[in-house]
């Protein structure tokens, strides 16, 4: 006696071609743009440009900040705070002088933090010839 089969490739090659006309019209049905909405109208506020707080630190140990001489740590946490006070997401930029000690450079950043600083950065510079 002969056993029946079922012949699944065909039952596949329906299944797999259903498939493929569900995920070229689903993206159709699904579109919302064209059902016509009254949505509600705004003003936008101009966007606020970014204020950053430079504080320099050169090979000499003079510490500026945006440009300006500032006496010591204790001087230029108390103008950070002042700063930070209205907008703690001010974003701090150090620059110092390759040829300074790291420490002090920690010493400036821990400043930064002590003051309100959420956001501090150091600036660098790229190396030429490198991508």
């Amino acid at each position: 006696m002969k056993s029946a089969t079922i012949d699944i490739l065909p039952m596949a090659a329906v299944g797999l071609i259903l498939v493929l006309i569900m995920m070229v019209v689903a993206p159709l049905v699904m579109a919302h743009n064209q059902t016509p909405v009254a949505v509600p109208q705004t003003h936008t506020s101009e966007r606020k440009v970014e204020e950053n707080v430079t504080i320099t630190y050169t090979r000499d140990h003079t510490l500026l900040w945006d440009d300006k001489p500032v006496s010591d740590l204790s001087d230029l946490e108390d103008q950070l705070e002042i700063k930070l006070i209205n907008d703690p997401y001010v974003l701090v930029v150090v620059r110092a002088d390759k040829d300074v000690l790291h420490s002090e450079v920690l010493d400036i950043l821990a400043t930064a933090k002590r003051a309100g600083a959420l956001r501090i950065a150091c600036a660098t510079k790229k190396i030429h010839g490198e991508e």
